[in-house]
């Protein structure tokens, strides 16, 4: 028998590693640890807790929280950690005033009981008996309560603490949670959208202009820059071009700020009106926020990223590649720090198109490449970096708390003013983006979470679901349902399935064809407000729409079958009344308007048999 094994890894790598982690752990213990760090982003502090004080009366609480932080905390953002932090110490607090109340020692985890348990549930309840006045919501209760049963739970599952802590611990019922209002359900129409996009690609237009023409300035040989120091008069610095050179050469030295007006006096007295600006300068040499916005807003829309992983996108998140179709693509990476998971996107490479992530993404990287010397090291490998006007430093977005800078959001609110365009925030965007999901998926939520990429629909659910998006989920719910009374009510032969060409129409009763107003048939017997039943009869209908294409044709010619089947068995009154006036139309008007190439490719066709005619 052949040894199917052979080329697998051996198993016992993960065994080491896991001992190595299970070894580290046991020193850490033994040693009885007391306080942890965890490094900083570039350019940021170490995050470090320092568990000393809680160490003074329950050494094994300390030693045990700082090795649960760095089990299960090393992708989380400093605020969730710190959060950690902040529900122990209130753990804490409960313990000194249940051992002060009721005498019972809780120095050790060993002392953890049941009983423990649901008194840190009534303390949370504010109750009195157990010395507590805290007044929380449910939510506050559960997260708090939450967090001790997942230590607990760390503590009995590692080797060290596992015959300390009792396996008999039952923990109470979580509270019953009212779902918060989402941070975000701004939304946009679609047309909103359009001049949106408009919009942004106007400044966007506008601004690659300015930046490439500045960039062959500043790399042009042939276009000679005076002494800068020793040049007072302000005539060399008459030419625009060797004005402009001169600032991007000044702006590597001081940023046009400082002691600029002292050192440089030629150049700022050239940089003043009528000349131009020290602003002025800088906005056409650089990405400034202004110019900027645009491409984070399309970016924001095609990515759908939280805001903070779309301002902290860094370059080395962004990669080319091959897809699994064998297409050039891009893949773009954002952090999520609060899901200790990262959000993943791939896009076509597309060379004509100047929109495209991948266009965008490219003109950002190559324009603030010289910025990246001037900026702090938090923000050297961040994609959107831009220069100040005032001559600040050039910076990115973001503070070390995942924070976005309040610059960006008025920058944002200046530019929907101008362009009339309804308020949103930047977070706003993976909200406008999750409905266009839901537009074209007919409200599919489902879609809408895998565009999002969230673990869980409830998620989606609870914290994406615009005004919008539900009510068009309601109709889209409405509409199959009388779908499916009209499939019921005409014995099978109106089959849902069958749809038009156009998503924009309703589907007709007969296959081939789209109707202008489902709801509202013309037809003998059908009734006003309902999904039209008249199978077959579409083709005298004034409401029917055709899409002459090789799908509708063979259909059509099914039809044509149906109707000479039919002919040789229904009763010959009938038929002259009710059917022979829609097989001639068949014959006379449709099948004569379709190009006779399609109906030969039609003909061709092999498709599932339509139902006959009664």
């Amino acid at each position: 028998m052949v040894n199917d094994m052979a080329d697998r890894p051996p198993i016992a790598v993960n065994f080491r590693r896991r001992a190595k982690f299970k070894k580290n752990t046991d020193e850490a213990a033994k040693r009885g640890i007391t306080a942890i760090s965890f490094k900083g982003a570039p350019g940021e502090e170490d995050q470090k807790f320092d568990l000393s004080d809680v160490a003074v009366r329950r050494p094994q609480f300390a030693t045990a929280f700082c090795l649960f932080l760095e089990k299960e905390t090393t992708g989380n953002s400093k605020a969730t950690r710190g959060k950690l932090d902040e529900y122990l110490r209130n753990f804490i607090e409960f313990l000194d005033s249940y051992e002060a109340t009721f005498g019972v020692p809780t120095t050790e985890l060993s002392q953890l009981a049941t009983a423990t348990m649901r008194n840190y549930g009534d303390w949370l309840d504010g109750n009195r008996y157990v010395g507590s006045t805290l007044k929380l919501s449910d939510n506050t209760k559960n997260t708090r309560y939450n967090f001790v049963k997942r230590f607990v739970k760390y503590c009995q599952s590692t080797d060290h603490w596992r015959d300390e802590i009792p396996k008999s611990i039952v923990f109470r019922r979580p509270w019953v949670a009212k779902l918060k209002p989402p941070s975000s359900r701004n939304s946009l129409s679609i047309i909103d959208i359009k001049s949106l996009r408009k919009a942004c690609k106007a400044v966007i237009d506008c601004a690659r202009v300015e930046l490439d023409r500045a960039t062959r300035v500043v790399n042009d040989a042939t276009i000679r820059v005076p002494d800068l120091y020793l040049t007072t008069s302000v005539v060399p610095f008459h030419d625009p071009q060797v004005r402009l050179k001169a600032a991007a050469q000044a702006f590597e030295v001081n940023r046009l700020s400082g002691s600029f007006r002292t050192s440089m006096r030629g150049l700022a007295r050239a940089l003043r009106k009528p000349y131009g600006e020290t602003s002025a300068m800088i906005s056409q040499l650089y990405f400034t926020t202004e110019t900027l916005l645009p491409f984070m807003v399309l970016t924001g829309l095609a990515t759908c990223f939280n805001a903070t992983g779309l301002v902290k996108l860094r370059r080395e998140n962004v990669k080319r590649g091959i897809g699994i179709l064998g297409d050039e693509r891009i893949f773009v990476i954002g952090e999520k720090p609060r899901a200790g998971r990262n959000q993943r996107r791939s896009f076509p490479v597309d060379s004509d198109d100047p929109y495209s992530v991948a266009s965008l993404l490219d003109t950002v990287v190559t324009h603030t490449e010289p910025l990246r010397r001037h900026v702090d090291p938090r923000y050297a490998d961040s994609v959107f970096i831009a220069a100040r006007t005032t001559g600040e430093r050039p910076s990115g977005y973001f503070d070390g708390n995942n924070n976005t800078f309040s610059t960006l959001e008025v920058a944002l609110s200046v530019f929907l003013k101008f362009h009339d365009l309804p308020h949103f925030t930047i977070n706003d965007l993976r909200t406008i983006g999750a409905d266009v999901a839901s537009m074209m998926s007919e409200g599919e939520i489902k879609v809408q979470q895998i565009v999002l990429q969230h673990e869980s629909i409830q998620t989606t659910m609870a914290h994406y679901q615009t005004e919008q998006a539900a009510r068009a989920r309601q109709e889209q719910l409405a509409h199959l349902m009388n779908e499916r009374d009209r499939f019921i009510s005409s014995g099978g032969r109106i089959d849902p399935r069958n749809k038009g060409a156009s998503a924009g129409l309703y589907r007709a009763a007969t296959p081939g064809f789209d109707c202008l107003d489902a709801m509202n048939s013309p037809i003998v017997g059908q009734r006003q407000g309902t999904l039209c039943s008249a199978y077959g009869k579409c083709f005298r209908c004034p409401r029917a729409v055709l899409f002459p294409t090789i799908v509708n044709a063979a259909r059509l010619l099914q039809m044509y079958e149906r109707f000479l089947q039919a002919r040789d068995v229904i009763n010959p009154a009938r038929w002259i009344i009710e059917w022979a006036p829609q097989l001639r139309i068949l014959t006379d008007f449709w099948l004569a308007i379709i190009p006779v190439h399609i109906l030969a490719d039609a003909r061709a066709l092999e498709l599932p048999p339509v139902p006959s005619i009664e």
